[in-house]
């Protein structure tokens, strides 16, 4: 078994909004995006080796010292964005420059080139009919190809579980999250009944989904 403290000492994430040129209110969904971050990196403070930081509007990138919530802060990410489309990289590795903790942009190392080459391969299999399709991809650079080709498949799979999502399940999972997975006091939140948060639950796949993502958290805790 490898560990993270020996080979994969840290996490780059990088991610951008998807088709951001064609977004309404594009000044809006700005402010979003950077108060979103903002929230993460206060947050998961503990886990950050540098703070997630806004590039050019409509991109971003984060370096975790600790992976440990990952899968779970990525999901609120993604949630917090909705209806916004993200693509996301994430490369484990080396940091090859004196680490700026206030702003991952002047960091750089083997981490952040593995995670750049998954937004590219992200944004190529998106022009190709037949190659499968996901909007979040994994790369360890070759030295763990067995996790990576597991992971990366479990996050295909859920893809096309979270595309199928309208707005408002979306929004009764955020809160059914924010409310410690408690369904009556989700349904207290929202002003409706426990019985459309169990069938919006229910018919999102979303247990499915949870299962996958604690699975891709037990998997990653091993690298």
């Amino acid at each position: 078994m490898v560990t993270a403290a020996t080979y994969y000492p840290y996490i780059a994430i990088i991610g951008d909004i998807k088709d951001s040129r064609k977004l309404e209110h594009r000044g809006t969904t700005q402010q979003k995006f950077t108060r979103t971050l903002e929230r993460l990196n206060q947050v998961y403070q503990k886990d950050l080796a540098a703070k997630f930081t806004v590039s050019m509007g409509d991109a971003f990138q984060g370096l975790l010292k600790d992976a440990s919530h990952l899968m779970v802060m990525l999901f609120e990410l993604e949630l917090d964005l909705a209806p916004i489309e993200l693509r996301i990289g994430i490369g484990l590795g080396d940091i090859e420059t004196e680490i700026n903790p206030e702003n991952s942009l002047l960091n750089d190392g083997s981490c952040y080139h593995r995670a750049r080459a998954m937004i590219e391969w992200i944004e190529k299999s998106e022009k190709q009919y037949e190659q499968r399709h996901s909007n979040i991809l994994l790369s360890t650079g070759g030295q763990a190809v067995h996790y990576e080709k597991l992971i990366n498949t479990i996050f295909s799979l859920e893809s096309v579980i979270k595309t199928k999502w309208t707005e408002r399940q979306k929004e009764i999972i955020r809160t059914y999250l924010a409310n410690e997975k408690n369904q009556y006091m989700t349904a207290k939140t929202l002003n409706i009944g426990q019985s459309s948060v169990n069938k919006a639950l229910k018919s999102t796949d979303f247990y499915t989904f949870n299962h996958s993502l604690d699975t891709l958290q037990n998997v990653l805790n091993e690298l």
